[in-house]
């Protein structure tokens, strides 16, 4: 899947795993990102602070977003692989 050229409004499907994410990160304030590779394998979950009891909770969430996602839209699947994400800090 292409990705649009930078300053190119996002379509549909970006736009659509854009507002999921903000949402993970909004559920989970100690989630600082996260990195999906193939078979939608998620890896590299920073969080902090760094809280043992809550490593596998947010995994959970993380794993139950990306799920929802590519169930509700299967292409989102091709989008996720190969991408990481992280918290904007302004």
């Amino acid at each position: 899947m292409k990705t649009p050229p930078p300053g190119s409004p996002p379509g549909r499907l970006e736009a659509d795993v854009e507002a999921r994410i903000r949402t993970l990160f909004a559920r989970c304030p100690t989630l600082h990102g996260f990195a999906v590779h193939t078979e939608l394998f998620v890896t590299d979950i920073g969080v902090y602070p760094k809280v043992d009891a809550l490593y596998d909770e947010i995994h959970d969430e993380i794993t139950h977003a990306i799920s929802a996602l590519v169930h509700d839209r299967p292409h989102a699947c091709d989008y996720l692989r190969g991408r990481t994400f992280a918290r904007a800090l302004h």
